[in-house]
C-alpha cells in the first residue's frame, strides 16, 4: 500500500521482492487501488520468471453507491490476469464499501451481490482463472449473511483487539486470512510484542494465512524468523 514511500525505483522493489522470495515469501497481497500498484507490477515484470501468487483485493463497486456490475466484476480479474500472468494462482478478496446506518439496506444488498455473483466464481474455479473465493464483512452485522458453498472464507482484521469475526468464521466453517495483525498501529514493536501479535494469529486453527507489510530486508528476517 505505502510501497512508494520506501522504494524509489522499480530496480530497488524488484531486488527486494527477489529477495523475499529466496527467503520464501511466494505469496503477494495485491490492489489496484494503491497508488504504488503500478509500480509493483512493473517490478514483478521485471523477475517475472518466479512463479508467485495473488490474493486479489477487489472492490466493486468502486464507490459507495449501489452499482454492483457483474460482468465489470468479471472484466476486473482478469485485468489483474492481465497484469500480474495467467499462470498464476489467485485468491479474489472482494469488499464491498457501500456505507449505510441502517443494515437492512446493506444485507439485501451484500447477499444480492453474492447470489449474483456465485455463478461466476464456479466457472472461474473450474477453469483455474481463482483458486479461492473470500468476501470482506466490512459491517457488524455481516453475521447475518447466510452462507454459500462457493465461498471459502473470509478477510477480516484480526489481532488481540479485533477478534470479533471468529464466531462467525467457525459457525460457517469459514478459512480466514487475517489482516492488520498489529492493530492498524505500526509502532516500533520490541521483538517480544512482535512475536506475541502474529502468533495470536498462526496459532488460531481458524486463520489460515495472514498478511503482513515489510518495507525491507531487516523487517522481512525478523518476521521469518518467527513465523
Amino acid at each position: 500500500m505505502k510501497l512508494k514511500k520506501y522504494f524509489s525505483n522499480t530496480n530497488d522493489l524488484s531486488n527486494f521482492l527477489n529477495y523475499a522470495y529466496k527467503k520464501g515469501i511466494k505469496q503477494f497481497h495485491v490492489s489496484n487501488e494503491y497508488s504504488s500498484y503500478n509500480m509493483l507490477i512493473k517490478s514483478f515484470k521485471k523477475i517475472n520468471k518466479k512463479k508467485f501468487t495473488f490474493i486479489l483485493k477487489l472492490s466493486e463497486p468502486k464507490t459507495d453507491k449501489l452499482r454492483f456490475n457483474l460482468k465489470r466484476f468479471e472484466q476486473k480479474i482478469y485485468k489483474y490476469r492481465e497484469d500480474l500472468g495467467e499462470k498464476h494462482t489467485y485468491i479474489v478478496q472482494l469488499v464491498n464499501r457501500y456505507k449505510c446506518n441502517n443494515p437492512k439496506k446493506y444485507l439485501p444488498y451484500e447477499q444480492k451481490v453474492l447470489e449474483a455473483i456465485q455463478k461466476t466464481i464456479i466457472k472461474l474455479k473450474k477453469i483455474n482463472v481463482i483458486k479461492s473465493f473470500y468476501f470482506f464483512p466490512y459491517y457488524k452485522n455481516k453475521n447475518k449473511i447466510k452462507k454459500h458453498p462457493f465461498i471459502n472464507g473470509i478477510t477480516i482484521y484480526r489481532n488481540v483487539d479485533e477478534k470479533h469475526n471468529d464466531h462467525y468464521a467457525k459457525k460457517n466453517n469459514f478459512k480466514i486470512i487475517a489482516m492488520r495483525t498489529f492493530g492498524g498501529d505500526r509502532k516500533i514493536l520490541t521483538n517480544t510484542n512482535l512475536k506475541k501479535l502474529v502468533m495470536f494469529n498462526l496459532k488460531n486453527k481458524l486463520v489460515k494465512k495472514i498478511i503482513i507489510g515489510a518495507n525491507n530486508k531487516m523487517q522481512l528476517d525478523q518476521l521469518l524468523k518467527i513465523c
